[in-house]
């Protein structure tokens, strides 16, 4: 399995790459940023056996990142934890998303 990095480090990464250093509403702007990377990676999360599994795109499609991009919530209240993201995946990502920011 490649390298993973925690998907509330990927974010604030992006955050500071993308938008600048703020302290103001950090979870919003982590939630906000992993939202992003969401959208054009994967996201994986742990599941109750320790196995790193990926986030299936239709409950991305219909949740929301919570508590600084560490819990993704879908509407019909499933929980994901423990979230990363491939260290390749979130290089490619903060590319594009530059190239998208401008």
């Amino acid at each position: 399995m490649e390298p993973q990095v925690p998907l509330h480090r990927a974010a604030s990464i992006v955050q500071r790459q993308l938008v600048g250093g703020t302290e103001a509403r950090k979870d919003v702007i982590l939630n906000s940023a992993a939202l992003a990377l969401s959208s054009v990676s994967e996201i994986w999360y742990l599941d109750p056996r320790g196995r790193l599994v990926k986030i299936p795109d239709e409950e991305l499609a219909v949740g929301g990142f919570e508590e600084g991009a560490k819990v993704f919530r879908t509407r019909s209240g499933n929980v994901y934890e423990s979230l990363s993201i491939r260290r390749a995946d979130m290089a490619d990502a903060i590319t594009l998303l530059k190239s998208a920011w401008k």
